[in-house]
């Protein structure tokens, strides 16, 4: 080969086999792309950070504790490698059914309900559905010998707010179709020797309406 020629086109060859290249301990990407170091025990795989588990990121910078310790939240969200339980769960991993957040026994120590009188004394009680965790059933949230409505809403379904210890009961006819109930409700449980249950609700029948608002004990 002409020595000019084979001057010329060496540099070339040599730019085309560097071109793209990776170096130990650094990635270069194609193109020219700038160096990006692997951290954390990364590796550079084709220009790209392949990274340890529980770290993510160009540079394997960013940390994920519930995947580098394998949390698995049954009934929550892992957080910071912590699980945030829903409400009616507990333990460490939100595996645990609290009978203190919403399940059990409440007497009820206050109810009225617009333009009726107070009544109090009586147990209502909350059992988690089995069907869906989400949902609880509240029975013989209602009852009045002389009110219209005749009877009690023998079980009134909610639907559990996530994180929270509040609920919502979603409008529904229980007992039959003449009358519906919808409302919401929340458990103040931080005093633990006195647990306490407030629930607003409404009550539909034909042409009237009741506002109630009731107040109860946790007793078991």
């Amino acid at each position: 080969m002409n020595p000019m020629i084979r001057s010329l086109l060496l540099p070339m060859v040599i730019a085309l086999l560097s071109f793209g290249s990776i170096s130990c301990g650094d990635c270069v990407g194609a193109f020219g792309k700038e160096k990006v170091e692997c951290n954390n025990g990364g590796t550079c795989n084709d220009g790209e950070c392949d990274c340890l588990k529980g770290y993510s990121g160009v540079s394997c910078d960013s940390l994920d504790l519930c995947e580098l310790n394998d949390v698995i939240c049954v009934f929550g969200d892992c957080q910071d490698g912590l699980c945030e339980c829903q409400s009616g769960y507990e333990g460490k991993l939100c595996e645990t059914e609290s009978r203190v957040k919403f399940l059990g026994k409440y007497r009820v120590s206050t109810e009225a309900c617009d333009p009726l009188d107070t009544i109090a004394g009586r147990e209502i009680e909350i059992k988690r559905d089995i069907f869906d965790a989400s949902r609880i059933n509240i029975s013989d949230l209602f009852g009045y010998n002389n009110f219209p409505i005749n009877g009690f809403f023998s079980k009134v379904e909610a639907s559990v707010t996530p994180n929270s210890n509040s609920f919502v009961i979603f409008g529904q006819s229980p007992d039959d179709n003449s009358k519906t109930i919808s409302g919401s409700g929340v458990i103040d449980n931080s005093d633990t020797n006195n647990i306490q249950i407030n629930i607003d609700y409404t009550i539909v029948n034909g042409n009237k309406q009741y506002t109630c608002a009731l107040n109860g004990k946790f007793i078991e």
